[in-house]
Parts: structure tokens; sequence; C-alpha cells
């Protein structure tokens, strides 16, 4: 790809490929931009891990969801990245929310990462992750609450779409034609 000063790419893949390049730092951490009520404690506790844990490569945050009744992931998440990892990637499925943007890890690991261009580049980081290292190099930690803008059923298409090839490309099946 492009490095972050050359090219107009778009969506979230690009957008933290890019932050990722314009970054210095050994450790890297991303936090979801809609986030209401942001608390640096979020990034302290992403870094965490990396920071007293030389064998962890790659952290992902997980929380309580108010509005989604406090439980798991958002709509998407559970009924759609769940299952698929459940089928294909089992050794993730103690991963709370697989599609949180809140994670970090080391430069060393994500510079040989692909990031997909849209939506599906937090499961794809993940899985990519899991087999750069192994399962037993990622940690999860308990960011506490997160409110965050709920989007509309109807917008959650074009994401379902992303998150599904993401997960389905990374197990080696391809749509027919």
């Amino acid at each position: 790809g492009q490095r972050p000063e050359h090219g107009e790419g778009h969506g979230k893949g690009e957008a933290l490929w890019k932050g990722l390049w314009s970054a210095t730092g050994d450790l890297i951490a991303w936090i979801d931009a809609d986030i209401v009520g942001f608390d640096p404690a979020f990034v302290v506790g992403l870094l965490g891990p990396l920071l007293t844990d030389p064998a962890i490569d790659f952290v992902k945050g997980h929380y309580h969801r108010p509005e989604s009744g406090g439980v798991g992931g958002g709509r998407v998440t559970e009924l759609l990245a769940r299952p698929l990892l459940a089928q294909y990637f089992p050794e993730l499925g103690g991963i709370a929310q697989p599609l949180g943007g809140e994670y970090a890890g080391r430069r060393s690991l994500l510079e040989q990462l692909p990031f997909v261009i849209g939506y599906g580049v937090d499961v794809g980081l993940l899985i990519d992750a899991a087999r750069a290292t192994g399962v037993d190099h990622l940690a999860q930690v308990d960011l506490g609450r997160r409110d965050h803008r709920n989007r509309p059923l109807d917008q959650l298409g074009p994401q379902a779409l992303a998150v599904s090839q993401t997960i389905l490309e990374r197990a080696g099946c391809r749509p027919p034609g």
C-alpha cells in the first residue's frame, strides 16, 4: 500500500493503517472515534498487558454496553461475527467482542499484518494476529463501560457484509463466480 502521506484512500482500515505508519512508538493502540465520554483509562488498559508481559503481542478490549442490555457485543457481533468465528476459528471463541474497535499491539507484529480497508479490519486483525503469534500471545482487557452511537438496523448491512467477507476469506471460503 501507499504511505500515509500519499493517496486519498478511505475506510476504517485505511485510517488505521495510515495511523500505524504515522506513529513512532513500539506499541500502538486504537480507540474507536464514536465513543461517548472517552476515558484515558481505555488506553492505559489496552497497553497494560503489552507493558507487563513480553509474551503478549495483541490486546483486545471489551466493555459493558448499556445501550444493548449491558452484555455481549453489538448486533452484528452477536448475530454474525461470533457464530462465524465459532465455526471457522473456534480458538477465538473466548474473545468477548471480536468487532470492538479498541485494541493494541506491538509494532513488530502489526507491521506484518494486512489491513482490510473497511469494516472488516477489526476482526481481520484479530484473526491475523492469532495466526501470526498464536492465541497464547493475545490478551483481553475489561475496559468497563462504553457508550457509543447505536446505528439503526438498516445501516448495519454494509458492516455485516464486510465482516462476513473478512472472516470467510480468512477461512479460505470464496463466493461463487
